[in-house]
């Protein structure tokens, strides 16, 4: 049997080294031949191990002459005839992973970690990483944690580890990984720096991230991660550190100097310093004259200090200097707008749209320009045709569906009341069904969209849909449960409807603790304590209600249906008769009328 290693020989001359596809299917075939139960139980020991060491040679060979798939053929024949070699067993598993054999890979694998042998970290990678491909999470995690053991640098397991971690949602432990992986890249290393920096500031703990970005710039001083460091102590309020980096930065990199002193001079204004970031924007202008950024930058401030004429008159220079510049007509729009010239404002803004199509904060401002110059046929042209634009942005969505619930209210037939049955007004419950289906659209793409669950509440509730408009308020206040407007107008739809009044007690005092005197939200008490028949508190709430000028008729209802309740019948009568003059065909009224016969 001493000939057979010399076959192992012969079969990798006869594919003469080509890559013949006839050659090395007879090849395969004769292999097969050598590599049976019956022909290894007939060779002794030392044969087998002669057999086994032949072919890995040929292996090795044929790896050298660019045929890896004989080759892998000819490391199964020396596993074959040496089973217990963990060598050899792991680099067929890593053959075996090359050619997308994972299933076959991790059998051997585990054969060879059973056997024998001195442990790398390179052999726990491979086990890592086909375990994590058969989805053993929990196998390739315990891997991983063992390559660590043996080499505290290794990058594959420390991003294995990171991914892992992310996979289960532990954030801390995944930015803790990406944070050591960074220190493995050295000072080139910001998308694992912002990968950490993403899972701090989900877990509310952005002190990790920036001290992450502080140790790193102390050590490195390398410009991009700087730039970010910058950027992470501005948004979070610590603005004179970034200041003080973004100057570090425009020492260190010359060419990028303005940039640096534009961000610098954004969040001194961010954090109001107003004047302080003016004086970096005029250095600006002082060292480039053309710098549309800082212009831009600057004529935004002045606006925002009511300097409408020196806004102006940047703005008006960006347009001389490029008249292509979308920017620029936008804020001389706004200048136009903040100005009381709606037309001009109309007109600028047209044109900042025309200049550049997809800027969408600027078709917002269009729209809601008519918006506020109560110009709603206007405002639901404009955020249709951002809808046609964007149909998958749930904002345009909510624009659209706001607007036209909106138009909705101009065309009521009585704005005052605040009854008005859908089947009295076709009009306007056309237009709420209309922005109904924006707000589903909306919610649909973004079911986090807080505004648009609040109005969707609001235009189901105007339909009469009590309970589904109980639905959506609930769940925006739960959204937002700082937001004092949802809180008072859930609270007083429930009083209104006499349902769940210790509901309502708490949400329109948590209303009133962010605004006590808000008249809406003590004429809402009020409406509270009318229903709970605490009939003295409700007329304090509404006679403060009454005392800041706001007389909106359904308060003065809300008063003359109290002051019946305390039997203080003339000065109801008083109201009604003013409400019945006002309005003769408000069914309340008419109620009142009747019900205390007043002529």
């Amino acid at each position: 049997m001493r000939h057979l290693p010399a076959a192992f020989v012969a079969l990798a001359l006869a594919t003469g080294m080509t890559g013949c596809a006839s050659k090395n299917s007879t090849l395969e075939t004769e292999l097969a031949s050598l590599t049976t139960e019956s022909v290894r139980n007939s060779m002794t020991p030392e044969e087998r191990l002669a057999m086994a060491h032949e072919a890995w040679i040929q292996a090795v060979s044929l790896d050298l002459h660019g045929q890896p798939q004989i080759a892998l053929d000819f490391v199964q024949a020396a596993a074959f005839y040496d089973p217990n070699d963990r060598s050899l067993n792991i680099s067929l598993a890593r053959r075996l992973r090359e050619f997308r054999r994972s299933k076959e890979a991790l059998q051997v694998m585990r054969r060879a970690m059973t056997q024998d042998g001195p442990e790398t970290a390179e052999e726990w990678e491979l086990a890592a990483g086909l375990w994590l491909e058969a989805g053993q999470r929990d196998s390739a995690d315990r891997a991983w944690t063992r390559v660590l053991q043996l080499d505290r640098h290794s990058r594959e397991a420390l991003l294995g580890k990171a991914g892992l971690a992310e996979s289960k949602n532990d954030l801390a432990a995944a930015a803790g990984y990406f944070e050591r992986l960074a220190e493995e890249y050295g000072p080139n290393a910001l998308p694992l720096l912002e990968r950490a920096q993403s899972h701090w500031l989900k877990l509310g703990l952005p002190d990790s991230a920036i001290a992450l970005y502080g140790r790193r710039w102390n050590e490195y001083h390398y410009p991009p991660e700087g730039e970010a460091y910058g950027r992470l102590l501005g948004s979070f309020g610590q603005t004179d550190r970034a200041v003080q980096i973004f100057d570090s930065l425009g020492t260190l990199e010359p060419e990028d100097a303005q940039k640096f002193a534009l961000y610098a001079a954004r969040f001194l204004l961010a954090s109001g310093r107003r004047s302080e970031s003016l004086d970096r924007f005029r250095n600006i202008l002082k060292d480039d004259p053309t710098s549309q950024q800082a212009r831009a930058s600057m004529g935004a401030v002045l606006l925002d200090l009511d300097s409408l004429g020196a806004a102006n008159q940047i703005f008006q220079q960006m347009v001389r200097s490029d008249s292509t510049d979308a920017t620029a007509w936008y804020f001389l729009g706004m200048v136009a707008h903040r100005a009381g010239l709606t037309d001009s404002a109309r007109s600028f803004l047209d044109r900042s749209i025309q200049l550049d199509p997809k800027a969408i904060e600027t078709w917002i401002r269009r729209g809601m320009l008519e918006v506020e110059s109560d110009s709603m046929q206007l405002a639901t042209k404009v955020f249709n045709r951002m809808v046609v634009a964007w149909p998958q942005l749930a904002q345009s969505r909510f624009l659209y569906g706001y607007s036209l619930g909106r138009l909705a209210q101009k065309h009521l037939r009585h704005p005052d009341r605040e009854l008005n049955p859908s089947d009295s007004e076709p009009v306007t419950t056309a237009y709420r069904t209309l922005a109904l289906v924006q707000f589903d659209t909306a919610l649909r793409i973004d079911s986090l969209m807080q505004r648009a669950r609040f109005e969707r509440g609001s235009v189901l509730e105007r339909l009469g849909r009590f309970e589904e408009a109980l639905t959506d308020l609930r769940l925006a206040l739960r959204l937002n449960p700082d937001d004092a407007n949802t809180a008072n107008y859930l609270g007083y739809l429930l009083a209104d409807h006499n349902q769940s009044l210790a509901e309502s007690d708490s949400l329109i005092g948590s209303a009133l603790g962010h605004d006590p005197n808000n008249p809406a939200y003590l004429d809402s008490r009020a409406w509270l304590r009318y229903r709970q028949r605490r009939f003295p508190e409700a007329l304090a709430d509404i006679d403060s209600a009454l005392a800041s000028g706001h007389t909106d008729p359904t308060i003065l209802q809300h008063k003359a249906l109290i002051l019946e309740s305390l039997k203080r019948l003339p000065e109801a009568n008083s109201i009604w008769k003013e409400l019945l003059t006002a309005d003769p065909t408000d069914p309340r009224n008419l109620q009142a009328k009747e019900r205390l016969q007043i002529r």
